[in-house]
């Protein structure tokens, strides 16, 4: 069953959608497939973007009083999750996937090299302009991720992650909304 809803379109069944903040009209929720949950809390504030849901059981969180400039968020393959903690602060052009979508497969074993795996960002994360975060990454709380990197590994808590591929640059730092 095909509905379009303003930005909405949802392609499957049993699909739960808990939004508790507004979404403008730039920000395009695609739902295909069933069972898939996505969860927008209080205070949250999304002007640009996608999410986009693929195959079935998949889950999207957005924690209490984030914020996103401009975001491309996709979980598309079975059971993955995407998790963004309270309080966080995306910048413009970020994108965060749980997968690489097609599949590579080994010519030797015939299996496939590249699963899909969940992505967790921690309460707290600062994340710049146009950063990538691949599958299977945890940001932990109170991070910042610099403009321009491609995370491909976890970072710690606390830590200022930078390039291609980020690397952990600086520790025990923590951020601030506000220019103090």
């Amino acid at each position: 069953m095909l509905r379009r809803l303003n930005n909405f379109i949802i392609l499957g069944e049993n699909n739960t959608i808990d939004v508790h903040s507004r979404i403008p009209k730039d920000v395009q929720i695609s739902i295909y497939g069933s069972n898939h949950t996505l969860v927008i809390e209080e205070g949250v504030t999304f002007k640009k973007g996608q999410i986009w849901f693929e195959d079935h059981d998949c889950y999207v969180s957005i924690g209490k009083g984030t914020s996103i400039e401009e975001a491309y968020l996709a979980v598309a393959e079975n059971g993955t999750k995407l998790t963004i903690g309270k309080d966080c602060m995306l910048s413009s052009k970020v994108r965060i996937a749980t997968t690489d979508s097609h599949s590579i497969i080994d010519i030797s074993t015939f299996k496939r090299t590249n699963p899909a795996k969940d992505i967790t960002i921690g309460n707290h994360v600062w994340i710049g302009y146009n950063v990538n975060i691949n599958k299977g990454v945890t940001i932990a709380e109170n991070s910042v991720i610099a403009s321009h990197s491609v995370v491909t590994k976890s970072v710690r808590a606390n830590c200022i992650a930078a390039g291609i591929p980020a690397k952990e640059v600086k520790v025990g730092i923590n951020w601030n909304r506000m220019r103090v």
